[in-house]
């Protein structure tokens, strides 16, 4: 291993455990009554503690510690000479992959040969090898890595989870990102497979993937590699060559069909728009591309120019009413690690489609199964080829759209959109005695909270709501007049009203958006309120229109306390005057607390109010039931009997 250095997570890695425990075992020495002294650090750039691999490694011997049995076969990946760097050791385990001995044994001049003969466009590696100067301790790593690893994209694995590459800049997407792609992906291929009979094995040497971002790299596993990107060749997209040749997924100097992942996440809204319209008027025919960025911006309604230049993106020419625009999906939040209060949005885009009916969905409070999806592009795009055809399948997710609607300003995904479903039926009695039944017979969850004495406070005061409006710390806003008529079985929006306990029925996501589109729609974790009498109520979700006179109290970062505790004040208040609530001042450190406390309590609420409201059920439909003469009462439901064994 020579002289190599490990950081405490470096430890934690190797030995299988978080790096709070290391933390402990190096306080703690006593082993099995033994005293065994954590290894003495060495002092790294900046003052970091690093600790010599060899005495690790023999001190996780000594102590048993840890829950990597194999911490010894996996320690010379983890150890890192000092000097070395993530570049140096990407370049070199490109080459070891294609040697047939170890770097160290090699002069330059064999390290250029066989970056000669993976790379003769020079696309990858070779002006690396020829130009480089790799110190011996970062051959001998690079031969250590590999050998600890179980091929190339282990090694690479190891060496991205490794210091070296946790100090390398990512975007920061989500892995639930990725496989949302990749499923869109799979669509596409599907869709090519059935377009020509399916001779070939599906996906086999169909599209190649331009992508130049480092986290959505993984979609080339799914695809015939990654495109040579030979109209550039920057830095960036030279390191994603190297992953991709280390994993498999690279095929240089291809001629086949791209398909184009690009993400506008991070940048500023004109830079973005840019961006959309480089990747829509790159396309070729037969091309696909996929844009991820934020619901904001590919989903939601833009207004003046960023609007006029969304919609130019989105037309097949200037004056048309047809364009690239396949499907639009609104993702959950969170995708995106640097924002996680932010919804994502996703484009699916064809190369010359002229297409005037787009399909949308909204995926944010949806669970997405990846099969279904792909299935749902599939057919999404086999209904864009063949646009005076009906669909071969009902969809899963998405539902059509007028571009129309999209080019006069509109969102491109109103909220709520989901794929048309019908109703069914109404149940008979019996059914709605079961299924009442079911939700009585479970358990209530018991809530409990513990509590500890705390010397009191000196100045114990409250500021009312409506100073606290006054100085922006809370904002107002008014609900709207909705008429029940607008009430849809199959309706995804919901309309809630506090004085019913939330959600009072549902309206269609294109009427929400047509017809209410000036309307307050609540965010995740505003308090929708009623003055007279002072009730309250936190919605979770967001996305929901709220009925007049409700209003909604939003709540900024200085506002020092959480919506559920905001709620509980209300609830408890006596006055109809909303400025005169006072709100309690609560001590910084106990906020989140408290907020934890009030959020448990209101669920264990409503799990109160379910029970009630299936007993009511229960009731009507026992008596109904068995008053019509289509239900009669079994006599193990009126007296428990023993089960004498079965």
């Amino acid at each position: 291993m020579g002289e190599t250095l490990m950081s405490m997570q470096d430890i934690a890695d190797l030995a299988g455990v978080t790096r709070p425990a290391v933390s402990q075992w190096r306080r703690r020495t006593k082993v099995r009554g033994r005293d065994v002294p954590f290894p003495q650090p060495s002092y790294g750039p900046g003052g970091r503690e690093l600790f010599e691999t060899r005495e690790v490694v023999d001190w996780l011997h000594s102590t048993g510690r840890g829950k990597n049995a194999e911490f010894a076969e996996d320690a010379p990946a983890s150890g890192i000479p000092a000097g070395v760097t993530f570049d140096q050791s990407l370049i070199l385990l490109c080459l070891r992959d294609n040697s047939e001995d170890d770097l160290s044994n090699l002069d330059k001049s064999t390290l250029v040969e066989i970056a000669v003969s993976i790379d003769p466009g020079d696309g990858v590696v070779l002006s690396e090898a020829i130009e480089g100067n790799f110190p011996a301790s970062a051959l001998e790593f690079v031969d250590d890595l590999y050998s600890a690893s179980y091929g190339a994209s282990d090694a690479l694995d190891r060496l991205e989870s490794g210091r070296l590459g946790r100090n390398q800049e990512r975007r920061g997407f989500s892995r639930e990102l990725v496989d949302i792609v990749a499923a869109v992906v799979d669509g596409m291929v599907a869709h090519a497979d059935s377009s020509d009979g399916g001779d070939e094995q599906p996906g086999a040497g169909r599209f190649v993937l331009a992508c130049e971002d480092l986290d959505l790299l993984a979609i080339a596993e799914n695809l015939a590699g990654l495109d040579s990107h030979d109209r550039t060749d920057s830095s960036q997209l030279r390191d994603l060559r190297r992953r991709a040749l280390l994993r498999g997924w690279l095929a240089l100097d291809v001629d086949q069909p791209k398909v184009t992942v690009t993400s506008v996440h991070g940048l500023e809204r004109t830079a973005a728009l840019e961006q959309l319209d480089h990747v829509v008027l790159d396309l070729r025919p037969s091309e696909y591309a996929v844009i991820a960025g934020s619901a904001d911006l590919l989903c939601d309604r833009l207004e003046g120019s960023a609007e006029r230049n969304r919609s130019e993106s989105l037309r097949g020419s200037r004056s048309a009413n047809h364009g690239p625009l396949v499907a639009a999906l609104r993702l959950p939040r969170g995708l995106w690690k640097h924002a996680p209060r932010q919804n994502s949005g996703l484009w699916i885009l064809k190369g010359q489609a002229g297409i005037a009916r787009p399909w949308v969905a909204d995926l944010s409070e949806t669970e997405i199964v990846s099969d279904e999806l792909a299935a749902d592009i599939a057919g999404v795009l086999a209904t864009s080829s063949a646009p005076n055809e009906l669909p071969a399948r009902a969809f899963r997710y998405v539902r059509v759209r007028d571009i129309r609607s999209i080019l006069r300003g509109e969102a491109v995904v109103p909220p709520g959109t989901r794929a048309v479903s019908f109703a069914s039926d109404r149940h008979d009695f019996i059914d709605d005695v079961r299924a009442a039944s079911i939700e009585t017979a479970e358990a209530t969850d018991v809530f409990d909270i513990y509590v500890n004495d705390r010397p009191a406070s000196v100045v114990v005061g409250s500021t009312s709501l409506g100073a606290m409006i006054e100085t922006g710390a809370i904002t107002r806003h008014s609900g709207s007049r909705i008429d029940g008529a607008w009430a849809e079985a199959s309706g995804t929006v919901p309309v809630v009203d506090t004085r019913r306990s939330g959600e009072v029925f549902r309206v269609d996501a294109f009427v929400a958006e047509n017809s209410f589109r000036r309307s307050i729609r609540t965010l995740p974790g505003d308090v929708v309120y009623c003055s007279n009498p002072p009730t309250a109520w936190v919605d979770g979700r967001g996305g929901s229109l709220v009925l007049t006179p409700n209003k909604v109290l939003r709540l900024g970062d200085d506002a020092r306390i959480g919506p559920h505790t905001l709620a509980a004040v209300i609830n408890d208040a006596r006055s109809n005057e909303y400025a005169n609530w006072q709100v309690p001042s609560i001590p910084v450190d106990q906020v989140e607390a408290v907020e934890d406390a009030m959020r448990r309590l209101s669920e264990y609420r409503q799990q109160l109010q379910v029970k009630e409201r299936a007993a009511m059920t229960l009731g009507h439909a026992l008596l109904s039931g068995v008053a019509s003469g289509t239900m009669e009462l079994m006599e193990s439901s009126l007296e428990p009997r023993t089960s004498h064994g079965r």
